[in-house]
Protein backbone atom coordinates (compact mmCIF):
# COMPACT_ATOMS: atom_id res chain seq x y z
CA UNK A 1 0.00 0.00 0.00
CA UNK A 2 1.21 3.38 -0.72
CA UNK A 3 2.01 5.72 1.97
CA UNK A 4 1.35 8.99 0.21
CA UNK A 5 1.52 12.22 2.32
CA UNK A 6 -0.17 15.56 0.94
CA UNK A 7 1.86 18.69 0.48
CA UNK A 8 1.54 21.38 3.18
CA UNK A 9 0.28 23.95 1.09
CA UNK A 10 -1.83 21.73 -0.08
CA UNK A 11 -2.84 20.76 3.34
CA UNK A 12 -3.12 24.76 3.94
CA UNK A 13 -4.99 25.79 1.13
CA UNK A 14 -7.88 23.09 2.14
CA UNK A 15 -7.79 24.26 5.76
CA UNK A 16 -8.38 28.00 5.10
CA UNK A 17 -11.04 26.76 2.59
CA UNK A 18 -12.79 24.80 5.63
CA UNK A 19 -12.10 28.09 7.88
CA UNK A 20 -13.67 30.46 4.82
CA UNK A 21 -16.96 27.65 4.32
CA UNK A 22 -17.27 28.11 8.32
CA UNK A 23 -17.79 31.65 8.16
CA UNK A 24 -20.01 32.25 5.33
CA UNK A 25 -22.20 35.81 5.64
CA UNK A 26 -25.11 33.53 6.46
CA UNK A 27 -23.43 32.32 9.55
CA UNK A 28 -22.61 36.05 10.68
CA UNK A 29 -25.83 37.98 10.36
CA UNK A 30 -26.93 39.72 13.27
CA UNK A 31 -29.68 39.17 15.67
CA UNK A 32 -33.26 40.18 14.51
CA UNK A 33 -36.25 39.82 16.62
CA UNK A 34 -38.57 37.05 16.65
CA UNK A 35 -42.18 37.38 16.35
CA UNK A 36 -45.87 36.96 15.13
CA UNK A 37 -48.11 39.32 14.81
CA UNK A 38 -51.79 38.62 13.79
CA UNK A 39 -54.26 41.44 12.24
CA UNK A 40 -58.07 41.89 12.43
CA UNK A 41 -58.07 42.88 8.64
CA UNK A 42 -61.39 44.27 6.04
CA UNK A 43 -60.36 43.15 3.05
CA UNK A 44 -62.37 45.04 0.78
CA UNK A 45 -65.68 44.69 1.68
CA UNK A 46 -64.91 40.92 3.44
CA UNK A 47 -63.57 40.32 6.79
CA UNK A 48 -60.23 38.22 7.30
CA UNK A 49 -56.85 38.12 9.40
CA UNK A 50 -52.78 38.92 8.10
CA UNK A 51 -49.80 37.78 9.87
CA UNK A 52 -46.57 38.72 9.78
CA UNK A 53 -43.67 36.27 11.70
CA UNK A 54 -40.40 36.35 11.77
CA UNK A 55 -38.32 32.73 12.31
CA UNK A 56 -34.48 31.87 12.51
CA UNK A 57 -32.91 29.17 10.21
CA UNK A 58 -30.78 26.47 11.94
CA UNK A 59 -27.93 28.00 9.03
CA UNK A 60 -28.51 31.65 11.08
CA UNK A 61 -30.76 33.30 8.07
CA UNK A 62 -34.26 34.47 9.43
CA UNK A 63 -37.31 33.79 7.32
CA UNK A 64 -40.10 36.92 6.91
CA UNK A 65 -43.30 35.74 6.17
CA UNK A 66 -46.51 37.97 5.19
CA UNK A 67 -49.72 35.76 4.95
CA UNK A 68 -53.46 36.82 4.21
CA UNK A 69 -56.00 34.95 5.75
CA UNK A 70 -59.32 34.89 3.73
CA UNK A 71 -62.52 34.88 6.01
CA UNK A 72 -65.42 32.82 5.73
CA UNK A 73 -67.00 35.23 3.09
CA UNK A 74 -64.29 35.03 0.67
CA UNK A 75 -63.89 31.55 0.95
CA UNK A 76 -66.89 30.60 0.51
CA UNK A 77 -66.52 32.47 -2.97
CA UNK A 78 -63.00 31.14 -4.00
CA UNK A 79 -60.49 29.48 -2.40
CA UNK A 80 -56.20 29.52 -2.54
CA UNK A 81 -53.77 31.77 -0.50
CA UNK A 82 -51.98 34.71 -0.52
CA UNK A 83 -47.79 34.08 1.35
CA UNK A 84 -45.27 35.95 0.61
CA UNK A 85 -41.66 34.40 2.13
CA UNK A 86 -38.44 36.21 2.65
CA UNK A 87 -35.27 34.70 3.44
CA UNK A 88 -32.73 37.69 4.97
CA UNK A 89 -30.03 38.37 6.75
CA UNK A 90 -29.29 41.32 9.14
CA UNK A 91 -26.42 43.85 8.22
CA UNK A 92 -25.41 46.94 10.16
CA UNK A 93 -29.14 46.53 11.92
CA UNK A 94 -30.84 46.24 8.86
CA UNK A 95 -32.83 43.20 7.23
CA UNK A 96 -31.23 42.23 3.89
CA UNK A 97 -33.29 39.95 0.92
CA UNK A 98 -31.91 36.85 0.28
CA UNK A 99 -34.28 35.01 -1.43
CA UNK A 100 -38.24 36.33 -2.13
CA UNK A 101 -41.18 33.75 -2.70
CA UNK A 102 -44.64 35.04 -3.87
CA UNK A 103 -47.51 32.12 -3.39
CA UNK A 104 -50.86 33.62 -5.16
CA UNK A 105 -53.17 31.17 -5.65
CA UNK A 106 -56.47 33.36 -5.13
CA UNK A 107 -58.83 33.08 -7.80
CA UNK A 108 -58.62 31.35 -11.34
CA UNK A 109 -55.19 31.87 -12.37
CA UNK A 110 -51.98 31.55 -10.06
CA UNK A 111 -49.44 34.14 -9.41
CA UNK A 112 -46.34 32.71 -8.13
CA UNK A 113 -42.76 33.40 -8.20
CA UNK A 114 -39.18 33.19 -6.60
CA UNK A 115 -36.14 35.00 -7.06
CA UNK A 116 -32.78 35.88 -5.71
CA UNK A 117 -31.15 38.80 -4.53
CA UNK A 118 -27.31 38.57 -5.56
CA UNK A 119 -25.75 41.67 -3.69
CA UNK A 120 -22.69 40.74 -5.27
CA UNK A 121 -23.30 41.33 -8.54
CA UNK A 122 -26.33 43.77 -7.43
CA UNK A 123 -29.16 41.61 -9.88
CA UNK A 124 -31.93 39.42 -8.79
CA UNK A 125 -32.44 36.09 -10.77
CA UNK A 126 -35.21 34.23 -10.82
CA UNK A 127 -39.21 33.35 -12.65
CA UNK A 128 -42.53 34.79 -12.39
CA UNK A 129 -45.51 32.78 -13.32
CA UNK A 130 -43.38 31.16 -16.58
CA UNK A 131 -41.48 34.29 -17.29
CA UNK A 132 -37.32 34.17 -16.47
CA UNK A 133 -36.50 37.71 -13.94
CA UNK A 134 -32.48 38.65 -14.48
CA UNK A 135 -32.65 42.21 -14.52
CA UNK A 136 -30.38 44.59 -12.40
CA UNK A 137 -31.16 45.98 -8.65
CA UNK A 138 -31.66 49.67 -7.94
CA UNK A 139 -30.44 51.50 -5.11
CA UNK A 140 -32.42 50.88 -1.82
CA UNK A 141 -33.67 48.06 -3.30
CA UNK A 142 -36.01 45.80 -1.33
CA UNK A 143 -38.71 42.97 -2.25
CA UNK A 144 -42.64 43.75 -1.46
CA UNK A 145 -42.95 41.92 1.95
CA UNK A 146 -39.50 42.51 3.37
CA UNK A 147 -40.39 46.54 2.72
CA UNK A 148 -41.90 46.52 6.40
CA UNK A 149 -38.97 44.84 8.53
CA UNK A 150 -37.00 47.49 6.54
CA UNK A 151 -39.26 50.59 7.34
CA UNK A 152 -39.16 49.70 10.64
CA UNK A 153 -35.45 49.23 11.00
CA UNK A 154 -34.97 53.12 8.88
CA UNK A 155 -37.38 54.55 11.04
CA UNK A 156 -35.56 52.87 14.79
CA UNK A 157 -32.51 54.27 13.50
CA UNK A 158 -33.39 57.33 11.86
CA UNK A 159 -32.29 56.72 8.79
CA UNK A 160 -35.65 56.37 6.54
CA UNK A 161 -35.58 57.06 2.99
CA UNK A 162 -37.44 59.32 0.80
CA UNK A 163 -37.57 56.25 -2.16
CA UNK A 164 -37.37 52.34 -1.83
CA UNK A 165 -36.85 50.36 -5.01
CA UNK A 166 -40.00 47.84 -4.15
CA UNK A 167 -39.78 44.52 -5.90
CA UNK A 168 -43.62 43.45 -7.07
CA UNK A 169 -44.31 40.40 -9.10
CA UNK A 170 -41.39 41.13 -12.24
CA UNK A 171 -39.96 44.44 -11.57
CA UNK A 172 -38.88 46.98 -9.12
CA UNK A 173 -41.35 50.10 -8.67
CA UNK A 174 -40.55 53.21 -7.12
CA UNK A 175 -42.12 53.63 -4.01
CA UNK A 176 -41.97 57.33 -2.19
CA UNK A 177 -41.82 57.66 1.53
CA UNK A 178 -42.99 60.39 3.82
CA UNK A 179 -43.53 60.80 7.65
CA UNK A 180 -46.34 62.51 7.88
CA UNK A 181 -46.67 62.79 11.87
CA UNK A 182 -47.93 61.30 14.70
CA UNK A 183 -51.38 59.86 16.63
CA UNK A 184 -52.51 58.12 19.49
CA UNK A 185 -54.39 55.17 17.90
CA UNK A 186 -56.55 52.79 19.86
CA UNK A 187 -56.58 48.63 18.48
CA UNK A 188 -57.48 45.65 19.34
CA UNK A 189 -54.41 44.81 21.39
CA UNK A 190 -54.13 48.05 23.44
CA UNK A 191 -53.40 52.03 22.30
CA UNK A 192 -50.50 53.01 21.57
CA UNK A 193 -48.17 56.37 20.17
CA UNK A 194 -47.51 56.21 16.69
CA UNK A 195 -45.51 57.48 13.70
CA UNK A 196 -47.37 57.86 10.85
CA UNK A 197 -46.08 56.92 7.46
CA UNK A 198 -47.58 56.82 4.03
CA UNK A 199 -45.73 55.33 1.56
CA UNK A 200 -47.08 55.71 -2.73
CA UNK A 201 -46.40 54.82 -5.97
CA UNK A 202 -44.72 57.19 -8.33
CA UNK A 203 -48.32 58.27 -9.81
CA UNK A 204 -50.09 58.56 -6.58
CA UNK A 205 -52.44 56.00 -7.60
CA UNK A 206 -51.84 53.72 -4.91
CA UNK A 207 -51.32 54.37 -1.52
CA UNK A 208 -50.63 52.75 2.19
CA UNK A 209 -50.44 54.78 5.83
CA UNK A 210 -48.97 52.66 8.35
CA UNK A 211 -49.35 53.48 12.41
CA UNK A 212 -46.09 52.73 13.57
CA UNK A 213 -45.50 52.02 17.44
CA UNK A 214 -42.27 53.03 18.89
CA UNK A 215 -42.63 50.78 21.66
CA UNK A 216 -43.34 47.71 19.50
CA UNK A 217 -39.77 48.91 17.71
CA UNK A 218 -42.08 50.69 15.15
CA UNK A 219 -44.30 47.32 13.73
CA UNK A 220 -47.48 48.95 12.45
CA UNK A 221 -50.56 48.34 15.08
CA UNK A 222 -52.84 49.88 12.27
CA UNK A 223 -52.08 49.14 8.09
CA UNK A 224 -54.71 50.71 5.66
CA UNK A 225 -54.12 50.41 1.29
CA UNK A 226 -56.09 52.14 -0.96
CA UNK A 227 -56.00 51.70 -4.52
CA UNK A 228 -57.28 54.75 -6.71
CA UNK A 229 -58.93 56.37 -3.29
CA UNK A 230 -60.91 53.13 -2.56
CA UNK A 231 -59.48 50.84 0.58
CA UNK A 232 -58.47 48.04 -0.35
CA UNK A 233 -57.08 46.87 3.07
CA UNK A 234 -57.70 47.75 6.86
CA UNK A 235 -55.69 45.97 9.44
CA UNK A 236 -55.52 46.78 12.85
CA UNK A 237 -53.23 44.48 15.23
CA UNK A 238 -55.24 42.24 17.29
CA UNK A 239 -52.33 39.86 18.90
CA UNK A 240 -48.79 39.60 18.81
CA UNK A 241 -46.16 37.56 20.27
CA UNK A 242 -42.07 37.55 21.00
CA UNK A 243 -39.32 39.30 21.11
CA UNK A 244 -40.53 43.07 19.66
CA UNK A 245 -39.97 46.25 21.82
CA UNK A 246 -40.57 45.85 25.59
CA UNK A 247 -42.61 42.79 25.47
Amino acid sequence: MLNYKLPKNIIFACTAALLLWFATPAASTENYPLFEAVYKAKIKIAGGKVRLSTTKNVNGVYTFEYMVIPGKLISLLTSGELKETTQFEVIDGRPRTLDYTLTNTIGSKPRNGHVTFDWTENSIKGNYKQNIIDIPMPENAVDRAMLQLVLMADLKNDDLKEQYAVYDKDEFIPINVERIGTESVKVPIGTFSTVVLRHSSKDGSSETLLWCAEELDYLPVRIQSSDDGSKVLVANLSTITGSLGNR
